[in-house]
């Protein structure tokens, strides 16, 4: 007898949206979660975050299925150890930091390689890795441009990057930028999304594609969802991913996950 939940795989964003204000995930999205994978579904997560830090929700989870980390640059495999994908920042685009550190006072500029953050130009958001415990490395040495990046995170105050995004590609760079949060936008490898490693895993993993379900809450979300069957943005996202989603769950601090996996169990056989 085949499980409620068989072939169906649902993959959810981590921060602000599995979850709550508190950086907690709640007693119903736990339980929740743990019911769909005991009757025979998928879960996993899509994050912006490095392989360390989204360690921290996965393990608690036990989560059965590969990872989407640095928002589609990396699919890991954490109950195997292993990178299953993994894109770089092109070359020549390296350069754009040395441009924006001089004409963009207020920015905090960093660096993603090898799993360590590196902090080209610090602002007031640069100190919330001391609070959660992480190392970064604040002193750039020459090699450093001779390696791999994974990524550039742009940081800075709402409005501030309200407008570097407008204005982004007609003045510094044609390539791939993601907005992953109000503060945030992130100078990624070109084709590297969510919805493109989504993509990938169901194509690695021959799912079908009618059975995938994605929930999130801000622009880096967008695609993951369009590229899902069923996209679901919480009702505390961002303004724009609520314009342009299809579907719609509780808030973060609403147990949004346990509400989707509900929503999926009602779902015609």
């Amino acid at each position: 007898m085949s499980k409620k939940f068989e072939g169906y795989l649902l993959v959810t964003d981590i921060d602000g949206t599995l979850l709550n204000d508190k950086g907690k995930i709640s007693k119903a999205n736990k339980e929740a979660i743990a019911y769909f994978m005991s009757e025979g579904g998928r879960f996993t997560i899509a994050t912006g975050r490095m392989t360390p830090s989204a360690k921290n929700i996965v393990y608690p989870l036990k989560i059965n299925f590969p990872a989407i980390l640095y928002n589609g640059c990396k699919i890991y495999d954490y109950n195997k150890d292993q990178t299953l994908y993994q894109t770089f920042l092109e070359e020549e685009r390296k350069q754009i930091v040395k441009i924006l550190k001089e004409e963009q006072a207020y920015l905090g500029i960093e660096f993603y390689i090898d799993e360590n953050v590196y902090i080209y130009k610090a602002c007031k958001y640069s100190y919330r890795f001391s609070r959660q415990g992480y190392d970064v490395i604040r002193q750039i040495k020459p090699e450093v441009w001779e390696r791999k990046w994974t990524k550039i995170l742009l940081i800075g105050e709402e409005q501030e990057m309200d407008y570097l995004e407008s204005i982004f590609y007609e003045t510094y760079d044609t390539g791939l930028v993601i907005r992953s949060g109000a503060r945030y936008l992130e100078i990624v490898p070109q084709y590297s999304t969510k919805g493109a490693a989504l993509n990938y895993l169901t194509n690695l993993y021959a799912i079908d594609k009618s059975k995938v379900i994605a929930v999130g809450d801000n622009m880096n979300d967008i695609d993951l969802l369009e590229n899902a069957a069923y996209g679901f943005c919480v009702e505390s996202g961002a303004k724009r991913l609520l314009e342009r989603a299809r579907h719609f769950a509780p808030s973060n601090n609403e147990d949004a996950i346990s509400y989707v996996i509900k929503w999926i169990e009602r779902l015609p056989v």
